[in-house]
C-alpha cells in the first residue's frame, strides 16, 4: 500500500491575490507562491506524505487523492 501525496497549503488573511498559496521547493529552499491555478499546484508544489507534513504544522497539508 502506498502513502497519499499531498501538498502543502499556508492560510492567508483577507484580501487574497490568488485562491491559493502553496509551498515549493526552489533553489534558495522551501518558499510558498500564489496561485488560482490548480495545474500550477499540481506541477510545481512540494508533495509530502500526511506523517511528513506533521514537522510542518504551521501549514495545511491537502491529499492529492479525492476521498470517496
Amino acid at each position: 500500500m502506498t502513502e497519499k501525496l499531498g501538498v502543502l497549503l499556508v492560510d492567508v488573511p483577507e484580501p487574497r491575490f490568488a485562491v491559493y498559496h502553496f509551498v515549493y521547493l526552489s533553489e534558495l529552499g522551501f518558499m510558498i507562491k500564489p496561485s488560482s491555478d490548480s495545474k500550477i499546484i499540481l506541477d510545481i508544489a512540494y508533495k509530502c506524505t500526511e506523517e511528513e507534513a506533521k514537522k510542518y504544522p504551521q501549514f495545511r497539508w491537502v491529499s492529492l487523492e479525492e476521498e470517496k
